[in-house]
């Protein structure tokens, strides 16, 4: 189906192409079909499909520069072969609404104009000065045009504002169904849950019940047995009672048992956090650390005081700020005299190398990269440790 266009564009290309195509942006944003040769014709005759555009539009704008009507006076060239001469002469034959839109250097020669296009000198037009263009423009669309933007465009906004509208009502009503069917499941849980508990209360106290009859019933019957059996003399009494053992002097405790003693203590070291509170990167690696049992407590007795590695930021020879950093952990015995065994965790796939114009940048990015960081590693190695 051919498209139907209101507003013809007229210009000759070397002087006015750049305002006409300037003109048909501006007016195809705000809703209008306009008809520009290059953009919008397609398939069929060249010059009768420009003749029959001219006819159906209803506005007819022409774009006048500096030597726009040069070829009218030139007796080399044919009538037929100059297409802005045709348009003109096929939007005034049709009694179009012609809209004249003059370029600065624009004055009409002095020499009357062609019989076929002379009428064009009579019709009111409007300075399209750059300087001025967006109110030469308006002007245009509110003074001189009779077609219409498209409705969907003209309305746009509201059309914009009902449907956010609606969008908003209907999430405020789905919410409002979610929350009242949640509530009330979670009410007949909390029923069923009450019912539960008093059926557990009534079973436990009937076992009680139960047991304490035939705890009753069990020392009824003991009580009974005794006094049926008769009774016995001192001497067998005596007999009967079990003889005192004598208390045992206590023996000194082994090597073995000290070497066991000695281990569990080294086994419930303390985990001590010595990183700075201002620290954020040694905070991220503390949250990491908190699971491996590390908590921010003084160090004390056989404890081991765990100390994180810095990021180092400065200036490089650019004029850049450069920082460099790798996730490290330092781990000393509390007393400090002795090194642990164990070499400071490195993670060297994680070494950060930034450089930018802000250092709070950089460190924002390494703190971002850590907290995306897999720590089981030093988790499982620090939970050995202890």
């Amino acid at each position: 189906m051919a498209k139907k266009f209101e507003i013809f564009i007229s210009y000759r290309r070397k002087g006015g192409y750049d305002t006409a195509k300037l003109l048909y942006d501006r007016l195809r944003l705000d809703g209008y079909a306009v008809s520009f040769d290059i953009d919008t014709l397609e398939k069929g005759d060249f010059d009768d499909e420009l003749e029959n555009r001219v006819r159906i539009c209803k506005d007819f704008l022409l774009v006048l520069n500096p030597g726009v009507f040069d070829r009218f006076y030139d007796p080399e060239c044919n009538p037929k072969d100059d297409w802005v001469r045709r348009e003109i002469a096929c939007a005034l034959e049709d009694n179009k609404n012609i809209v004249p839109l003059f370029l600065d250097g624009f004055v009409y020669p002095k020499e009357p104009l062609p019989p076929d296009v002379k009428d064009i000198t009579r019709k009111n037009g409007i300075d399209l000065n750059p300087k001025h263009f967006e109110s030469a423009y308006a002007g245009l669309k509110q003074k001189f045009l009779i077609s219409q933007p498209r409705w969907t465009t003209k309305h746009k906004k509201k059309i914009i504002t009902a449907s956010l509208l609606a969008f908003l009502a209907i999430a405020a009503y789905l919410y409002f169904a979610i929350t009242q069917s949640m509530s009330k499941i979670a009410n007949q849980n909390e029923l069923e849950i009450q019912l539960i508990k008093r059926q557990a209360d009534s079973m436990a106290q009937e076992s009680w019940v139960k047991d304490s009859i035939i705890k009753y019933k069990d020392s009824v019957a003991k009580a009974q047995e005794q006094l049926r059996q008769p009774p016995q003399s001192q001497s067998q009494q005596q007999k009967s009672q079990p003889q005192k053992s004598q208390p045992q002097k206590p023996q000194p405790a082994s090597s073995e048992a000290a070497d066991k003693k000695q281990d569990a203590s080294s086994s419930n070291r303390g985990l001590h956090w010595a990183g700075s509170s201002s620290d954020r990167l040694g905070n991220v690696i503390y949250e990491k650390l908190i699971s491996a049992g590390v908590k921010k407590t003084p160090c004390s007795d056989n404890g081991i005081k765990i100390t994180p590695g810095k990021a180092n930021c400065g200036q490089n020879t650019v004029g850049k700020v450069a920082c460099s950093y790798a996730p490290k952990l330092t781990l000393t015995y509390c007393n400090g005299n002795q090194a642990l065994s164990i070499s400071p965790l490195e993670m060297p796939e994680k070494k950060v190398k930034l450089n930018g114009d802000s250092e709070n940048k950089m460190r924002e990015e390494i703190e971002s990269m850590l907290r995306s960081t897999d720590f089981s590693q030093w988790v499982s190695a620090i939970k050995s440790i202890k």
